[in-house]
């Protein structure tokens, strides 16, 4: 019986370090990234407002003029608004270069059955301490679009 037990909890260590290794130390940095804009989708939604503020840089800034500070807080006050506050990633696309990176993502942001805001965003990430995090939001223009089939 001691020796099953034995067996049985080696199975259980191999099978966890396999799953780390595939999980961790192998995955890329564009995955990284793309489950860094996932975190943030999450806690945005949930309210999450102290494991969202991790995620963002201390020199974050976008083209709403919001700082660190006040993305937060307008985040805050979407979730006070829409209490069934819903955010969807419909396409993303990221390209790293070092401790750079980028996300190129379409959304959407619904609340009570109704659509709040759809657009298009460049999410903007820098490598600090071995973990992502977001510097700059920025709407993407027309111009700045690929064409269909890209």
């Amino acid at each position: 019986m001691k020796k099953w037990i034995l067996v049985i909890a080696g199975a259980w260590v191999f099978l966890l370090l396999t799953l780390w290794l595939f999980e961790y130390a192998l995955m890329t940095e564009e995955k990284r990234v793309l489950r860094r804009v996932e975190e943030l989708r999450v806690a945005a939604e949930a309210g999450k407002m102290l494991k969202l503020s991790d995620y963002i840089s201390g020199d974050y800034r976008d083209d709403y003029d919001f700082d660190k500070r006040g993305v937060l807080g307008a985040v805050a006050s979407l979730r006070r608004e829409y209490s069934d506050l819903s955010l969807h990633v419909e396409r993303i696309h990221v390209q790293v270069k070092g401790d750079e990176g980028e996300a190129d993502v379409r959304g959407r942001a619904t609340g009570r059955m109704e659509l709040i805001e759809r657009g298009e965003f460049i999410l903007s990430f820098r490598k600090v301490d071995k973990e992502w995090k977001l510097t700059r939001l920025a709407k993407k223009e027309k111009s700045q679009e690929q064409p269909p089939g890209r």
